[in-house]
Parts: C-alpha cells; structure tokens; sequence
C-alpha cells in the first residue's frame, strides 16, 4: 500500500506539468481567459484527488465517509480520461487519457473499493490458570 501512495503522490505532481508538454507544440496566443481558467481549476481538482488519496489512503480504511469521498473524487479523472478517450484523436492525447484512467482505477481498486473496513484481531487477554504449577 506504501508503494500506491507514493504512486499517487508522484501522480499528483506530475499531472499539471503534464499539459504543458503535451501542449507544448500547439499554439496558445488569443485563448479565452475563462476557459483556461476552467481548465486550470479542473487540473487542480484532478491533481488533489491524487493527493487526496496519496494523504488520507491510511484513514480511508476504518472511515466509510473519507471512503466515500476519496471514490467520488476518483471518478472525476475517470470520466475525464473516457471522455478525453472518447472525443480526441492526437495521440499525445490519448496516451495521458490512458495513463490517467489506469492510474484512477488502480487507486480505486487499492484504497476505495475494499468496502469492508480493515477490522484488526483484538488483543487475547491472559489465560487464567487455575494449576498453580502451570504459573
């Protein structure tokens, strides 16, 4: 589990330096402010689900709630990868749809989807011993 949180945290790092290479070829004079904004906003949230996990993947374990939001949050680079799948052509494009929906479904498997809370064996208490040559 250690290893997909610093997965995940890697992930949450790389993914608004990503766009900037992928759109690195492309021209981007004469943009709309709003939506760059968007998009910014939208990297943004992308980015802190990742770190969402990568921070909070220990407690999500015993909390049902914390569970419940790190899957919502999971299913926001999900759609957006299948959409990103779905409508472009350029294979940049595609690569990092992919990369990003692996990545998303890889963190659900391993941190959301175990819908049974991690429940750890009590301690035993001491045995009583009635034979006082057994102590």
């Amino acid at each position: 589990m250690i290893f997909l949180r610093f997965l995940s945290f890697l992930i949450a790092i790389a993914i608004p330096m990503v766009p900037a290479l992928v759109l690195s070829d492309i021209s981007t004079r004469g943009l709309p402010g709003w939506p760059v904004l968007g998009g910014l906003f939208g990297i943004g949230l992308i980015s802190g689900s990742f770190l969402y996990i990568a921070l909070l993947a220990s407690r999500m374990r015993r909390s049902i709630p914390l569970r419940a939001l790190g899957g919502l949050l999971l299913m926001l680079p999900m759609a957006l990868s299948l959409a990103i799948l779905w409508t472009r052509h350029q294979e940049e494009m595609l690569w990092c749809g992919g990369l990003l929906l692996a990545a998303s479904v890889l963190m659900f498997i391993g941190f959301v989807f175990p819908a049974i809370p991690d429940r750890r064996q009590r301690p035993m208490r001491k045995r009583d011993r009635s034979e006082p040559a057994l102590s």
